[in-house]
This record gives structure tokens, sequence and C-alpha cells, in this order.
């Protein structure tokens, strides 16, 4: 017999048992009642948290902060946490300088809480000056409030791992302290003092020369008190003058009626 025949033979009867046997495995599957197995794969949806949204409002009742009273800011962390962030003070134009102010954080676990800065140390608070010749080189400051409008405080939140940062602006208007005036009580007139009176002064002077008795005697020297000065400059012996020729012309006046009238006696 030939060889290829053979081969084609072989092969003819292995493909009829292979399919023998799989169709004796549908009927008994069939028969059974029985279902292949079938693996099904479920996807999980992915769920996006939440926006993260903390909040902060200012406790401070006037509308401007004047230098006289402490700055309170409400916060609610969400149950995250929060910390101060950086702070800036800004003039009418708008430039701002970092600001350096230590704050007193009182928050639980919650995240809901107060900041305060108070005034003393709002006040108390520097900023920083950079040096024209090397902007490498800043100098820490006093803050003049005088010459600024408007703080800015940042604050910085977190929670499960998400960020976020919230600023609340704060108007100023603090005004330059009144120079302080120190009053003086005015100095009570003096009395003027009375001049001493002055009764004349003696001069004694020793071992005078002899007399013409030849006995020794003292000198005595008596200095009267001249008059004060009244500041009057009337003329006292221009009015002396006056009163003498006065009585003169009256005396010889009476006089001379007295002769008339013996004469007209006489008659």
């Amino acid at each position: 017999m030939n060889k290829k025949l053979m081969t084609m033979l072989v092969a003819c009867a292995l493909s009829v048992t292979t399919l023998s046997t799989t169709a004796v495995f549908a009927e008994d599957a069939v028969v059974t009642g029985e279902t292949p197995a079938v693996t099904e794969t479920t996807t999980t949806p992915e769920t996006t948290p939440a926006a993260y949204e903390p909040e902060v409002t200012l406790l401070t009742p006037k509308s401007k902060w004047t230098g006289d009273s402490d700055i309170v800011l409400e916060v609610d962390a969400k149950g995250g946490t929060v910390s101060n962030g950086e702070m800036y003070i800004y003039d009418t134009n708008g430039f701002g300088e970092p600001l350096e102010v230590q704050s007193e954080i009182e928050v639980n676990e919650e995240g809901k809480g107060k900041i305060t800065f108070t005034k003393d140390a709002l006040m108390n608070a520097k900023t920083l000056y950079w040096d024209d010749d090397d902007d490498d080189v800043g100098h820490q400051i006093a803050v003049d409030w005088t010459m600024y409008s408007e703080i800015e405080f940042a604050f910085a939140f977190e929670l499960n791992g998400q960020d976020k940062y919230k600023s609340m602006y704060v108007e100023t208007s603090v005004k330059a302290p009144a120079p302080t005036v120190t009053p003086t009580t005015p100095a009570k007139p003096t009395t003027p003092t009375k001049p001493a009176e002055n009764k004349g002064t003696t001069t004694i002077t020793p071992n005078a020369p002899a007399a013409k008795d030849d006995k020794k005697t003292n000198t005595t020297t008596t200095t009267k008190k001249e008059a004060p000065k009244t500041g009057d400059t009337m003329n006292v012996a221009l009015y002396a003058s006056l009163l003498l020729v006065s009585a003169l012309a009256a005396v010889v006046l009476t006089t001379k009626k007295r002769s008339s009238s013996i004469i007209c006696q006489l008659k």
C-alpha cells in the first residue's frame, strides 16, 4: 500500500474521533443542565472629593483699625488645620511691605476658634527695609502706621492633603499721637523787699588832732539818708520862689491899703 494513502487514512480517522468526542461532551452537558461558568468583572466608579472651603471672619467691631484695639479673626478649618501665612501692609498707592507680627491662635481639634493680633504686638511690629545699594540686604525697622491704610492677613489651611489659602484685609486709620504738653504752674508774684532804713552812718576818727584847748577830741560825721527818688521831676525851687514872691506881694498890698486908710482919716 502506498505510504501517502496510509497517512491520509490515519488523519481522517483522527478527525472523526475528535468530532465524535466533542459531540458526546456537548450532549452530556445538555442532558445534565449544567451551564459553563462566566466570570464577570465590575468597575468601581471614582469619587471626586468635595472642594475644601475653610472660613475666616473678622470679629473686630470697627470698620477700620485705629491702633487702640486688638484685631480678632474667627476661623473654621472644617476639621483641618490652620496656621499663619504671610502678612503685608499697603499704603494709599498700593505699595506693600512684609510685616512680622506674633499672634495668639486658639483653635480646637475641629479647626474652629480665633486668632488674635494684640494692639501691643501690632504697634511694635517691624517691617523690612531694603538697602538701595544692595537688594540682598534687608533691615528690620519699626512700622510707621500713619503711612499705611491696609493690612493683609494670610492663613494656610490643610485637610486630607488639600491645601487652601485665605486672606483677610483690614483697613487702617492710625493718626499720629498728639504732642504731650506738660502744664506749668505760674510762679507766685514776689513781694518787693522793703529797703532797710538807713538811720545814718557814724564815722569815728581815732586820734583826732588836738583842738585849741590842747584836748584831743573825736570827730563824728553823720551821713543822712537821702530821700528815695519817686520819679517826680518837678522843680521845687521854682515853686518856692513863686510862693515867696506871692507872700511879699500880699504884704506890700496890705501895707499900702493901711497907709491909704490912715491918710483918709487924717484928712
